[in-house]
Parts: structure tokens; C-alpha cells; sequence
């Protein structure tokens, strides 16, 4: 049973990887993966380009509706033989270049779409229109062609729509991205998107394969364990001879609970017109009873507090309360988009950086079900992040692995016997006297899932024997831990009396730091985060992206 041969076992994340099914290769489906960045416009801009939307949309509305009165049928059942005819109507019809109208086509497909999705919505919203883009910098086309309607201006750090007399000034960070990705992609599109709303964002497009791996190159897994509470949980393992870690971190999301009960006093308030009967609600809910049993009553203590401070500040009304409510839900997702972002902006460095060093990189999340994350307070965030990992995993040419069921942190990482639990969320197995924390374990039972999956035989022994070297991995980050359990969980390797000796002066060295260590004895090994090559873990609370 050799490593080249592909995966079995049954995931989410689509096909095999391995040489058993290189045959297939030529059949083989495309993956589309996008990166996308704001532009944000001044209230006058947006206004213009509002007008700009309109004109297009109607313009093709029209022009299609002429089509269909022309050929009939034969336009609805392939409206792309007459591309270049709706084209060459919309342009003819609204006094517009034809630059501008170049997905008149595919816009009025998507319209369609949007219509019918939107019968089972109370809303209906335009789908964006794309706009092509050119790069150009110090006079020299570095992407796109002159056809293009929209031109950035890499240079001069400027966005202009040349057409629209629309010029807009861009972020250094946003233009140095975009480089980068047209500079490492070549088959990348770069597209505008105008919205109905005369916002704007910048896509870049790229349509990828599979990956393939031959079983002998150089291989990185990255194991993500999507915990409902405590945020993600990332191991990267490179593999090419013998395993290493390359990274160990926690992504931990920011509390948003105080800001939450907040704005739900705030709605109750406004619904009832009565303080205390709106106070009285909030007390009954069913969360804020959940919070106070699980013993964070500090935070449904202080968002009354706040709320009647600001109640007796402002000379609160109903109709003031429903306003605040409003501003407090806004700023509850803006802060999640944010950590969001951030997440994805150090895993996107983290792949890049595996593969510039040749590695083919996988990534293997353990994604809670949909329905265990129901009612708890980071379902849609985790579900989105999760699903813009799967998003960077397929643009930056990796491979995505999404077990069916759920990897448990409960069983062993060595042997895989059921551990028993010692303190909340920290077990230890009967058979081989290994301590470890749960959310550690279900990463690393994950990379080893992949790697059995994939016959991966010498990858799956290089990581068992590299847990054995480095049993502390498991309790990285550990900011508590029993004593008891201290005392009793034997070292799987002794360590020398001068590695000791070592590793409590740099306990004492390091003494006085912000992070907090773990028990120095526990397994009898150094900290994970010591270990060559890997870098130590760090815990980001919503920074902005780039």
C-alpha cells in the first residue's frame, strides 16, 4: 500500500489526489476561486456611479428584450451565440461604448437568476455588473488588454473609468495585492464590480484544477479544527523526509456578547415603549439564562448598565432605541468581518509561503455540522470563514479536505484509544499515558485522517514519531491545567537532565512575558512553540484586513 496511491475516504473538499488517477486528468472539472477587495468611493461618486449602473442595466434589458422579439426561442435557449449582437443593440440603444456593455450577456443571465431566487425572498436585489480591467504602470500594459473598461493605474496609485469620466484614488496595500496576484497567476481576470448601489469591489478570477500529488514530492497539510466556541485551531506539518511543524495557532474570535445584549435591550425597548417591561424581556431570554449558567453574568450585568447610561444621556425614545439597536448590530458584524479577514489574511500568507517553498500544500478542516452550530453565537461567522478557506485553498492552487464526519479530540493522537477526561476539554489516554487538549487533538486527527486516506504510509509514521518527540504540541497555549493530572502523566520520552535543565532557563527567561507557558512537566518535553521550525502560536481578536 504505497502513498502515491489516491484517497478513499469520503470528503466534502471533491477528488482524489494521488497517481491512481492520472487517466482522468483531461476530464477533469475546473474549480472556480475569486479574491475580492472594496473600493470605497466618496457619496458623490457613488451617486455617479449609480447612474452608470442604471444606464447599463437598462441598456441591456432593453437590448435583450429586442433580441428575444427578433429570434425567439432560439435566443432564450443559447443566448450566448448572440453575444456580440446584444452587444452591438445596447451599445446602439443607450449612446454607450461597447467596453462597457462587454457582460451585457452574462449580466442578464444573472438578472434572471436573481428574479427567480428572488420569489422565495422578500427582497430582490440586482445582481453587480463586471467591468473588464487593465493594468497598467510607468506607461507599460502589465495586465488585461486595451479593451478593457475600467484601467488601474498601478503607478499613480489610481482606479478610472475612462468612459464614465470616473477616477478614483486606491489603498497602496490594494494595489500592491493585486500586483502580487497578477504577477504569481497567469491565467488570473481581473473584473470591477459596479452594484446597484454605486459601490464597487475588485475581483480577480481564476479557474484552477485539481491538485495532484505523486505519492514522493514534498507535502504540507494544514489541520483546521472549527470549534463552535474557542474559534479555529491550525497546525501546519510540512513533510519531506520527516515532519516538522510550521505553524501552531489559535484564531480566536472577538467577544461581541456585551454588544449583543446590548442592542437587544435596545430592540426590546423600542417594540414596547416601557423601560422596565424591556428590561424585564431581556432578563427572560433564553440566551442571557444560557450565559448566566455557564457563568459570564459579568456581561449580562454590564449591558443593562450601559444601556441605561446611555438611556439617561441621550433622553431615550423608542424611536432613538430602534437607531442605537441598528448601530450596535452593524458595528457586532463589522467586528467579526474584520477577525474574519484577518484569519484569512495569515492563512493566505501561510499557504503562499508553503508553496514558494515547493511544498504541495493540502488543507484538512474539521467543520462542525451545520446543525450542532445552529442557535450559537458564531454560526454564520465560522460557517463563513469556513467557506472562504475553501475559497483560498482553490486560488492559491491547494487541495481542500472536509472530512464527512466530524474528527474527535477525544481520542488519542498516537494510538487512537479514547482518552479519559481530566480537566474540561483536556483528556488522557489509559494506554500510553498521553496528556493532550482536545481542540490540538482533533487538528492533528485530522492531518492523520488525511494522510491514512491518502495511503500516505511514511508522512503518517514521520508525524506519529514527531507527536512521540513532541508530546507538549497537544497542550500548547495551556493557560490552566490540573495539577494532579501534572503529576500523573508520565513522560512518553525521558528527557536529559541537561535538557532540563535548559528548558527551565528559558522558562525563566521567557518569565514575566505577556503569553503564558505550559506546566513545565507536563510529558516531560519542551513547548511545542519552541520546536524547530515552528512558530509561535498567536491569538488575533478582529485586526482589519489589508
Amino acid at each position: 500500500m504505497g502513498a502515491a496511491a489516491h484517497a478513499r475516504s469520503p470528503s466534502k473538499g471533491g477528488g482524489s489526489m494521488g497517481e491512481g488517477n492520472r487517466g482522468k486528468r483531461s476530464g477533469e472539472k475546473l474549480f472556480e476561486a475569486y479574491r475580492v477587495w472594496e473600493v470605497k468611493a466618496s457619496r458623490e461618486l457613488r451617486l455617479r456611479l449609480r447612474r452608470l449602473y442604471s444606464a447599463i442595466a437598462l441598456a441591456a434589458e432593453r437590448a435583450s428584450e429586442e433580441l428575444e422579439r427578433k429570434h425567439g426561442e432560439t435566443f432564450r435557449r443559447e443566448p450566448e451565440r448572440f453575444r456580440e449582437e446584444l452587444i452591438e443593440e445596447a451599445s446602439k440603444l443607450a449612446g454607450l461604448p461597447k467596453r462597457l456593455l462587454c457582460y451585457a450577456g452574462e449580466w442578464c443571465k444573472m438578472l434572471a437568476e436573481a428574479r427567480g431566487k428572488s420569489r422565495r425572498r422578500t427582497r430582490f436585489t440586482p445582481p453587480p455588473i463586471p467591468l473588464l480591467v487593465r493594468v497598467v504602470g510607468n506607461g507599460e500594459v502589465l495586465h488585461g488588454n486595451t479593451a478593457a473598461a475600467v484601467v488601474l493605474d498601478a503607478s499613480r496609485g489610481m482606479l478610472r473609468v475612462p468612459s464614465a469620466n470616473i477616477a478614483i484614488r486606491l489603498r497602496p496595500s490594494l494595489v500592491k495585492a493585486v500586483l502580487e496576484d497578477v504577477e504569481r497567476f497567469s491565467d488570473v481576470k481581473l473584473t470591477l464590480q459596479l452594484t446597484s448601489r454605486g459601490r464597487l469591489r475588485l475581483v480577480t478570477h481564476r479557474k484552477v484544477k485539481q491538485v495532484w500529488w505523486d505519492g514522493e514530492g514534498k507535502l504540507a497539510v494544514i489541520a483546521v479544527d472549527v470549534n463552535s466556541s474557542h474559534g479555529l485551531y491550525v497546525v501546519a506539518v510540512a513533510f519531506n523526509g520527516e515532519a516538522k511543524l510550521v505553524a501552531q495557532r489559535v484564531f480566536k474570535p472577538p467577544n461581541t456578547t456585551v454588544l449583543r445584549l446590548l442592542a437587544a435591550i435596545m430592540s426590546s425597548y423600542s417594540e414596547l415603549g416601557n423601560w422596565s417591561e424591556a428590561v424585564h424581556r431581556f432578563e427572560e431570554r433564553r440566551d442571557v439564562r444560557r450565559l448566566r449558567r455557564a457563568g459570564k453574568g459579568s456581561a449580562v450585568e454590564e449591558a443593562p448598565r450601559l444601556a441605561e447610561r446611555l438611556r439617561a444621556k441621550m433622553n431615550m425614545t423608542p424611536e432613538k432605541a430602534e437607531r442605537i439597536a441598528r448601530q450596535v448590530s452593524r458595528k457586532v458584524r463589522k467586528v467579526n468581518e474584520d477577525w474574519i479577514r484577518s484569519v484569512l489574511r495569515e492563512m493566505r500568507a501561510l499557504v503562499r509561503k508553503l508553496r514558494d517553498q515547493g511544498y504541495l500544500v493540502v488543507i484538512v478542516a474539521d467543520v462542525p455540522q451545520a446543525e450542532s452550530l445552529r442557535g450559537t453565537k458564531l454560526q454564520r461567522t465560522l460557517l463563513r470563514v469556513t467557506k472562504r478557506l475553501e475559497n483560498i485553498a482553490w486560488y492559491e492552487g491547494a487541495k481542500w479536505f472536509e472530512p464527512e464526519n466530524n474528527v474527535s479530540g477525544k481520542r488519542c493522537p498516537l494510538c487512537g484509544k479514547e482518552g479519559v477526561e481530566v480537566q474540561r476539554r483536556y483528556y488522557k489516554c489509559t494506554r500510553c499515558g498521553l496528556v493532550w487538549g482536545r481542540d490540538w487533538a482533533a487538528a492533528f486527527n485530522a492531518a492523520k485522517l488525511f494522510l491514512k486516506a491518502c495511503r500516505a504510509e511514511r508522512q503518517f509514521e514521520a508525524l506519529n514519531q514527531w507527536l512521540q518527540s513532541h508530546p507538549r504540541a497537544l497542550i500548547h497555549g495551556s493557560r490552566s491545567f490540573p495539577k494532579q493530572a501534572e503529576r500523573n502523566a508520565p513522560a512518553l520520552v525521558p528527557a536529559p537532565a541537561e535538557s532540563r535543565l535548559a528548558g527551565a532557563a528559558r522558562g525563566a527567561k521567557r518569565q514575566g512575558g505577556a503569553e503564558a507557558e505550559p506546566p513545565p512537566h507536563i510529558n516531560g518535553r519542551e513547548s511545542a512553540g519552541q520546536a524547530e521550525g515552528a512558530e509561535p502560536m498567536k491569538t488575533l481578536n478582529g485586526a482589519p484586513d489589508q
